[in-house]
């Protein structure tokens, strides 16, 4: 039996429209060297000499402490590899007059987009809630060969993403909820999922949406969290800005069904569809900013498919959902081998909505989260801008760190990667959330990529 599926997200708010550019960094790589060693010596000297431990290939004059010094930054013989320059740091420690010696880092402004809304998007850089995306992308801005499928409403042809976007494929069966006059095809762009009153059916005798509800360009929002073109003087910036988008259209008016959302994650990762030539380009992530609740379990559907997936090198990122009850009565959510995510807003809390609970792996920002989004209230219209709240808004913060991560390290297992963005997670700021409701804590963008650049 086949589970309904739908989109974790609130309705947005506030639309935007073009702004001048700002200053644009100045491109200067990240140091992995540096010519200099910073040495801090105790306040009361011993007769220890740490001349003696860094006479081969250090020069300066004086005794430290001894010469009227506490610290200083001692020049080598040229540029020396960070692991050495620690190695050394270390053998020095071991004099009693020094209380500590590192490398003296070569340090660089944070590499920051020219895009003008990028100082709205909050959620990328806020020190308490935000992911520590620039220090992210002065390792990595992504690669064009990761490519991450979003299984979705479909994504139009947005003016910050149309030159991000691969051939995707539409994989609704129901031609009532595909809302475009066929079944499968292989245009994934939403054609528009207002409904009225009662059009998704009744529960328990109201009608569902009790209001007519317009139509919601969800796939388009979470795309350009993912890789909205970036560094361009327009709009926003996406987290990947070199990764590619591949649409798969699986949910339309009201609801999408489990096996075609099955079949595009399978699709997506190049494993054969019955009826369908396999995908020429395969995704290294998919993003699944859907659910359904009403079950204690993942269905198996659910289960084997992904399961095949991540064993075919795929890592799956899904929403944890909106009802504000335990993420274990929410699938895919609660299936084994996916990394699902909680939301958090700009305190750094859990927001009302959020689902909780042992079953969330990793929190990000999903409240308030500016992208790429469209005029339209029935039928597409003009590429806007807009914030929206949810779980949903959460997870694509995630799969576009996969990405970076994946730019590093292109070898990267799926269950590697979930264990570096759970290790690196930094604390939560409040008590509104904690490791047993909300995860290992709160996406580090910037940490998790370091880590998997050491892999």
């Amino acid at each position: 039996m086949n589970l309904y599926g739908f989109l974790f997200c609130l309705l947005p708010f506030t639309y935007l429209s073009t702004a001048s550019a700002q200053v644009q960094d100045e491109g200067i790589p990240v140091r992995n060297d540096t010519d200099r060693i910073f040495i801090k010596y105790h306040p009361e000297p011993t007769e220890a000499n740490a001349l003696a431990y860094i006479k081969h290939g250090v020069t300066h004059g004086g005794f430290g402490v001894a010469a009227g010094r506490t610290k200083e930054s001692v020049s080598l013989d040229g540029s020396v590899a960070l692991n050495e320059v620690k190695i050394l740091a270390d053998r020095l420690e071991v004099d009693p007059q020094i209380d500590y010696a590192e490398p003296d880092y070569l340090m660089k402004t944070m590499q920051i987009p020219n895009d003008p809304f990028y100082n709205q998007q909050w959620h990328y850089f806020d020190a308490t809630s935000g992911i520590n995306l620039p220090a992210a992308w002065n390792i990595t801005t992504g690669s064009s060969n990761v490519t991450v499928g979003v299984i979705d409403s479909g994504v139009l042809y947005h003016s910050d993403l149309q030159d991000k976007l691969l051939n995707g494929y539409d994989f609704i069966k129901d031609i009532w909820i595909a809302n475009d006059g066929d079944s499968r095809d292989s245009d994934p762009r939403n054609p528009g999922n207002n409904v009225l009153s009662g059009d998704c059916g009744y529960q328990e005798g109201t009608a569902v949406p009790a209001s007519p509800v317009p139509s919601i360009w969800h796939g388009t929002h979470v795309s350009g969290t993912i890789a909205a073109e970036s560094n361009n003087g327009d709009g926003v910036s996406g987290i990947s800005w070199q990764s590619r988008i591949l649409p798969l259209r699986a949910i339309g008016r009201c609801y999408g069904y489990t096996s075609d959302i099955v079949d595009a994650m399978l699709w997506a990762a190049g494993l054969p569809v019955t009826g369908l030539t396999n995908n020429p380009q395969p995704v290294k992530v998919i993003n699944m900013s859907l659910g359904g609740s009403g079950s204690n379990y993942c269905p198996q559907n659910y289960q084997n498919a992904i399961n095949r997936v991540v064993a075919a090198g795929v890592t799956v990122v899904v929403a944890a959902g909106n009802e504000s009850v335990n993420a274990a009565t929410t699938s895919p959510a609660n299936c084994n081998n996916v990394i699902t995510v909680g939301a958090i807003d700009r305190n750094g809390s859990r927001p009302d909505y959020s689902n909780f609970g042992a079953t969330v792996d990793i929190s990000a920002p999903g409240s308030s989260v500016l992208s790429t989004y469209n005029s339209g209230q029935k039928s597409p219209g003009q590429s806007i801008y807009s914030f929206m709240d949810g779980t949903s808004m959460a997870t694509p913060h995630v799969a576009g760190v996969v990405a970076l991560m994946y730019a590093v390290s292109p070898n990267i297992t799926p269950a590697r990667v979930e264990a570096i963005i759970k290790a690196n997670a930094r604390a939560f700021p409040n008590s509104s959330c904690n490791t047993s409701i909300c995860g290992a804590g709160i996406l580090d963008a910037g940490a998790a990529v370091l880590d998997a650049s050491d892999e």
